[in-house]
């Protein structure tokens, strides 16, 4: 075993409360997804008592659309950020701007094929002015999801959760009057209008305060990755981002093909229920990844606060769904908890394995080893969609709840030795250092 310098504490250092800063940021993750899905929820349902369905159904593809752009558009940047720029340095300003340069062209380029090549004429109207809003919009939404990634992995996380619901309320409030002024577009010029004020405002807090105050503080204690390294990387999550994107649009086409509608709405409650407790993990893993490049020395610590918040937030979450999943459902209509409990609950089980391997992911990303998970998303996409398809026919939507058991039932029997191994790693720690306890690090 081999000790890297950056595992080791400053000399004289003092004992910081590490655990205090992961949770911290935990919950302002967590705060920002339930705030805006709240207030997003709110949007949705205000837009349904101000315009027609049709319009409701062309705005939500043409936002949907917008949103997916923006997602590919940003290369993987965003877990990029959360691990590197812990450790980027001096180096943390050139870095974010070189990032945003690649994902700005990126988004550019793609928005304009997409409105070129006739794929959202049914949603987006042909005249030059709204194509080119939805360019401009793509772009910008681009960086407004980066700024949520450098504000994570700058250690400002308090501010996500803020700039998020500040954003949500703005949109809600110009519903009403835009819609007014454009029924047929209101509804996607007061879900982006806020976008730019915010832009401005989150980037002066970052190029003119946060990234100064990084650099000062703190040296480059980790070699940045090459460009061969970034694309590797970047590759790989990039990969795992599409199948993950994919994914859900993909089963809903399936149901719709298959069960029709209706099925297709009794599905995709129990999935946005599910979906936004995953949310809230991915949360808790994001901050760990956060604290555990800044502080690689104390390691073992984080990873056992990261292991303590997840059971915290999973196990009553799961628990109670499980036991209460007819009356969340009946909150829909009687229809969904007629078809959709049991369908809920498989789904709520399928989260603790699942866990398993969002947790490790975070380690991967640590190690440089992304191309395990990319791997590891193929292989289970494709197993869930093999198990979905076999079974769809004789159970219909539970095809979807046994796919997702299945799936994150073989995920866990493999990934879970591998992060207990991982784990026992992190407990071979030399001797503290100024009050603080280092971490060893294996040979590579």
């Amino acid at each position: 075993m081999r000790r890297s310098t950056r595992d080791t504490p400053p000399e004289g250092s003092k004992k910081r409360p590490v655990a205090g800063h992961l949770i911290q940021n935990a919950v302002a993750l967590m705060v920002s997804t339930g705030g805006t899905a709240l207030l997003g929820l709110v949007f949705w349902t205000t837009a349904t008592h101000l315009a027609t369905p049709t319009v409701v159904g062309r705005m939500s593809a043409e936002i949907a659309a917008m949103v997916l752009l923006a997602n590919l558009a940003q290369l993987s940047f965003g877990s990029i950020f959360e691990r590197f720029l812990p450790v980027a340095g001096n180096q943390t300003r050139t870095f974010v701007i070189r990032a945003y340069t690649m994902c700005v062209s990126f988004a550019l380029v793609a928005s304009i094929a997409y409105v070129s090549s006739g794929l959202a004429h049914d949603f987006i109207p042909s005249s030059l002015g709204w194509r080119a809003l939805f360019v401009v919009s793509a772009v910008l939404w681009t960086v407004f999801m980066l700024q949520d990634s450098a504000l994570v992995g700058l250690r400002a996380s308090r501010w996500v959760p803020v700039e998020n619901i500040l954003f949500a309320a703005a949109k809600l409030a110009l519903l009403p009057a835009l819609v007014v002024v454009t029924a047929s577009q209101g509804i996607f010029i007061a879900w982006t209008a806020p976008v730019g004020v915010t832009i401005i405002a989150v980037s002066w807090y970052l190029f003119a305060k946060r990234i100064p105050e990084h650099e000062a503080i703190s040296s480059l204690s980790e070699s940045l990755p090459s460009t061969r390294e970034l694309i590797l990387l970047a590759g790989a999550q990039y990969a795992t981002l599409v199948l993950s994107v994919f994914t859900p649009s993909v089963v809903t086409l399936i149901v719709i093909q298959r069960l029709g509608p209706v099925a297709n709405a009794h599905y995709y409650v129990p999935a946005l229920i599910t979906g936004s407790l995953a949310v809230f993990n991915w949360g808790i893993v994001r901050a760990f990844l956060v604290e555990a490049a800044s502080e690689p020395f104390a390691l073992r610590r984080h990873t056992n606060v990261t292991i303590l918040a997840l059971i915290v937030v999973l196990v009553p979450s799961v628990v109670i769904g499980v036991i209460l999943a007819p009356e969340f459902l009946r909150i829909f209509g009687a229809s969904y908890a007629a078809d959709g409990t049991t369908l809920l609950r498989m789904m709520l089980l399928s989260l603790p394995l699942n866990a398993v391997t969002i947790f490790y992911s975070s380690f991967a990303w640590l190690d440089k080893k992304v191309w395990w998970m990319a791997v590891r998303e193929l292989v289970s996409t494709v197993i869930f969609f093999g198990v979905m398809l076999a079974f769809i026919g004789r159970y219909g939507i539970l095809a979807i709840g046994i796919g997702a058991l299945v799936s994150s039932g073989l995920q866990g029997i493999f990934f879970l030795p591998i992060s207990i191994r991982r784990y026992r790693m992190t407990t071979n720690t030399a001797a503290p250092q100024g009050g603080i306890e280092t971490a060893a690090v294996p040979d590579a």
